[in-house]
């Protein structure tokens, strides 16, 4: 796993072994950019989200599209673009605008 810089603002781009990283915020974390040759990580292909391992994917979507103050948002996670197959889902609840947990389906 890369050795990722502490406090992170999203979009922020990081650097190791010939990949590039870039933070997309606290809720996504770090996803890999590029990966340019001579790359000699051992970590996978995936989004790297700690602890949820999100598979290899070409598409995300938001449903709802707007976060909601109460209630539960799904991102879904795609392969194969827009109406490809879902690699999986994280439904994310929230309670007075506040994000209070994740689940993974």
């Amino acid at each position: 796993m890369p050795n990722f810089p502490p406090n992170p603002s999203p979009l922020d781009e990081y650097t190791e072994s010939n990949t590039t990283w870039i933070y997309s915020g606290p809720t996504n974390g770090w996803y890999r950019d590029t990966v340019n040759a001579g790359n000699t990580s051992t970590y996978g292909q995936d989004a790297v989200v700690t602890g949820l391992s999100i598979p290899e994917h070409d598409y995300i979507e938001f449903n709802p599209v707007a976060t909601p103050a109460t209630g539960t948002q799904d991102v879904i996670y795609k392969t194969g673009g827009s109406s490809g197959y879902v690699v999986a889902t994280l439904t994310l609840t929230y309670s007075s605008g506040n994000l209070v947990s994740v689940a993974k389906s």
